[in-house]
């Protein structure tokens, strides 16, 4: 069996047999400077870690899989935090807890940037509120009252894959507790989360959007499938 370090040593070392330092300067561009990268491309990390995916599983007696996804979390390079985004996501239906919504917050509060805090609140988030709905109200109310932006901004969006199941009430007031905010990526989540609910109840998203006279970049996002 192999040990937590000896499994991150291992990834890190094909990831860094891989960099490609001029991909690198240009993602991190990108990303407006605010991580560095390896610069591998989204094909050749997804062979590394599917790989590197069958030893975890091959050593999952022992290994703590939180300890595996912090010690990915805490490096510098972006890659290595899209792989323990992707782990999360492809382990969530066998291995979510009820606890596990304390990991959730630390990961979506640290290194924050849209393109991970997009993927967990869509995926391993609202997989894990379907899966414990008790946790929906107390959860939802202390995030949408925190100051940081990124758990405001998962609030919004963590139904983003529930179809015709939205809770449109609880969206509806969230989108009223926003709706002044001129944060652009708040504005952007409440544009999106319309935009998706619009797909299966346009009639109500579009009673809704004139109800609070939704202005800006969240009533073009919103109201983009609809018809005049």
């Amino acid at each position: 069996m192999m040990k937590t370090s000896d499994l991150i040593n291992l990834i890190v070392i094909n990831f860094e047999q891989k960099a490609d330092e001029n991909r690198a300067i240009s993602a991190s561009n990108y990303m407006k400077g605010k991580f560095t990268f390896y610069g591998v491309d989204a094909t050749t990390r997804k062979a590394i870690q599917k790989e590197w995916f069958t030893l975890l599983k091959q050593n999952e007696k022992s290994i703590n899989r939180w300890e595996i996804v912090r010690e990915l979390w805490e490096k510098e390079c972006r890659e290595l935090h899209y792989v323990a985004i992707d782990w999360m996501n492809s382990r969530k239906k066998e291995t979510l807890q009820k606890e596990d919504i304390e990991q959730f917050e630390w990961f979506i509060t640290n290194h924050s940037w849209w393109d991970s805090v997009d993927s967990i609140a869509s995926n391993v988030l609202g997989t894990y509120f379907k899966q414990f709905p008790d946790q929906v109200e107390n959860v939802i109310q202390e995030w949408r009252n925190n100051s940081n932006m990124w758990l405001n901004r998962s609030c919004l969006i963590y139904q983003l894959k529930y179809k015709n199941d939205v809770n449109f009430e609880l969206l509806k007031s969230l989108i009223q507790q926003y709706q002044p905010v001129k944060e652009f990526f708040i504005q952007k989540a409440i544009g999106w989360a319309l935009r998706q609910y619009s797909k299966f109840n346009a009639d109500d998203v579009r009673e809704f959007i004139e109800e609070i006279n939704l202005q800006g970049l969240a009533r073009r996002e919103g109201a983009k499938y609809l018809s005049n």
